[in-house]
């Protein structure tokens, strides 16, 4: 993945998207917010390290990662945050990579992206002339979040990965990942955050998308935030929550009915089978479309921008059926293109 974005292009605070929500867009979208990522640092840094921090300075960085190994990674949040007290042109990061499953694989991944860090960092510094013998590095720390159905078995310090050989042991890379496994933590031990609250609904949601007792216990974390409902960043997150358990939970006799009532009370959002409809209509829409544009790249190789944008935002799936089949019997791309207007 190296495409680097804008420093200053940090995902909003509020959104009101209606879609499904896989683990990693949840993940993904709840912990770029800044005041969540915040509050989830201020529990999993030790408070040494968080002294030398400016915490308000924080920036969520989004970078895609591309290598003949991994073929495309996406680092699922990385942080930016500013050094207190240091006139270096360096700042902190923490790569936070969320699983929701046993990755064995899980450190050496981090590996690369601390790389990829290390080595944009580098280059930014050596192109502005800054690179001369009192140049450091940027510090770096890697964190895993897991909440899949067991405790987090994979390794968390990349020498482990290794061979071992007698003498060897201090010479191999110690990158050493904090481990948050929601696994370990008891329902009442979740952190909770006064600054940031949706911060316990966050982990709570992640740690329950598993269990049969989820909608459950989820009302009742909900129902004791009553008092700071009227919190849009707090709403726009119970929204999220809703779309990431309608999509994702693995029960389905979970008590949805109960969940969406209190929800109700916090945020608009529709019910489940409404939702269910519509994510299923715009699949069923999505197919079709790449069905016309398939026919008309076999036939004609390239689709002019404005007819492929035509054909995806139609989402009537008989008006689509009909373009199939007049993409398969158009003499020419002016042909077809005529019969969209």
């Amino acid at each position: 993945m190296v495409v680097q974005v804008s420093k200053s292009s940090n995902k909003p605070e509020s959104s009101t998207e209606v879609r499904p929500l896989n683990h990693d867009e949840f993940f993904t979208g709840t912990f770029s917010r800044k005041r969540l990522a915040k509050a989830f640092l201020r529990i999993a840094l030790p408070s040494e390290l968080l002294e030398c921090l400016d915490l308000d300075g924080l920036m969520a960085e989004p970078r895609h990662i591309t290598d003949e190994l991994f073929k495309k990674l996406i680092a699922d949040v990385i942080y930016r945050v500013p050094i207190k007290g240091t006139e270096k042109h360096v700042d902190f990061f923490v790569i936070t990579e969320h699983k929701s499953y046993n990755d064995f694989l899980t450190i050496f991944q981090l590996w690369c992206y601390v790389l990829h860090v290390i080595r944009q960092e580098f280059k930014e510094a050596d192109d502005a002339k800054k690179v001369n013998a009192d140049y450091q590095l940027p510090p770096v720390v890697a964190i895993i979040l897991h909440h899949g159905e067991s405790k987090f078995t994979g390794k968390t310090e990349l020498s482990e990965l290794f061979l071992q050989l007698p003498g060897i042991e201090k010479y191999l890379p110690k990158l050493q990942a904090i481990l948050v496994d929601l696994n370990t933590i008891a329902d009442d031990d979740v952190p909770n955050d006064p600054d940031a609250p949706e911060l316990k609904l966050v982990l709570m949601a992640l740690k329950l998308i598993f269990r049969k007792d989820a909608s459950t216990k989820l009302t009742e974390i909900l129902e004791e935030s009553k008092l700071i409902s009227d919190d849009p960043i707090f709403q726009d997150v119970v929204r999220m929550v809703w779309h990431y358990f309608v999509a994702s939970a693995k029960y389905e006799e979970h008590d949805y009915n109960t969940l969406y009532n209190t929800i109700k009370k916090i945020v608009e959002v529709e019910p489940m089978p409404t939702m269910l409809e519509r994510w299923t209509a715009d699949a069923v829409a999505k197919t079709k479309a790449e069905s016309v544009l398939t026919v008309l790249r076999s036939r004609f190789h390239r689709v002019p921008k404005d007819v492929e944008e035509a054909i995806d935002q139609m989402t009537d799936p008989i008006a689509l059926d009909s373009w199939t089949a007049q993409a398969a019997i158009c003499q020419t791309m002016d042909e077809f293109a005529e019969g969209l207007r």
